[in-house]
């Protein structure tokens, strides 16, 4: 469902020629929060789109962007915006809508219900993955296009994986609490020295597929990034690599063609 093209993104759902999802690599990269690259939206043929902009805050709310919402956007000119407050996740049934998410090592998820021709798009770091963000979009998008998981195909994109994602034992307690699979997807590690510390590494991909195989999507279904963007300094931004890092990687989801609402 992906490949990595020629150094500026990673397409995303290639064998679904009615939308254009991508990942920009650090070459495309943006300056924080919102993202927004028209070099790459040029490239990539979605130039005159209503670009959905969510504020994020590492939180589970879902916005739904629905045709009013996308025609009062359009009129703005060649580009209309949408900008949802405190938001992570955000999901359509509208052509001519981009989208989009920003990341340093939070994983972006990503939804396709190729039979109501719905998408969606979560932004999930850990404190995301332990409030069910994922999980959470597939539901809004059962609710509103009347999404079936079996219909759905998922990709979980390039982050910080399992190597990288080092936390303290308050951070694993947290996970543990909440999934009783946690410890299947932990590696503890008791650091040397003085302090004795307990660490662990956690797998955010391995815990968003759980939950969302646990949901109902068909494994066949989903489809995990072996990229970590805390290991790659030459394709990606990371924020824990490079101790704050104020550029973010846009991640991004099109739906290029369907009957206008206008019509429904």
């Amino acid at each position: 469902m992906s490949r990595v093209t020629d150094g500026s993104h990673i397409e995303v759902f290639e064998n679904f020629t009615e939308i254009t999802a991508f990942f920009s690599l650090k070459e495309n990269a943006s300056k924080g929060y919102p993202y927004f690259n028209e070099k790459l939206f040029e490239k990539l043929g979605i130039s005159e789109a209503v670009v959905v902009q969510p504020k994020q805050v590492h939180e589970n709310r879902v916005a739904v962007i629905d045709c009013d919402m996308r025609k009062e956007a359009a009129a703005e000119g060649k580009y209309g915006f949408i900008r949802p407050a405190d938001t992570d996740a955000v999901v359509t049934d509208e052509a001519g809508v981009l989208l989009t998410t920003v990341h340093a090592d939070c994983l972006p998820v990503y939804f396709y219900d190729r039979e109501n021709k719905a998408a969606g798009l979560a932004h999930a770091g850990w404190r995301g993955t332990v409030k069910s963000i994922a999980v959470k979009t597939l539901e809004k998008m059962a609710d509103v296009y009347g999404s079936r998981t079996e219909n759905v195909y998922v990709y979980i994109g390039p982050g910080i994986s399992k190597c990288c994602f080092e936390t303290g034992a308050e951070v694993y307690e947290i996970f543990s609490s909440e999934f009783d699979f946690a410890g299947e997807y932990a590696k503890k590690r008791e650091k040397t020295g003085e302090s004795g510390e307990i660490k662990y590494y956690i797998d955010l991909k391995g815990i968003n597929k759980r939950l969302l195989e646990d949901a109902g999507v068909p494994e066949s279904n989903i489809e995990t990034s072996a990229l970590c963007t805390c290991c790659d300094e030459e394709k990606f931004c990371s924020y824990r690599r490079e101790g704050g890092t104020i550029m973010r990687m846009g991640a991004g989801i099109f739906i290029k063609y369907k009957e206008d609402c206008r019509d429904r």
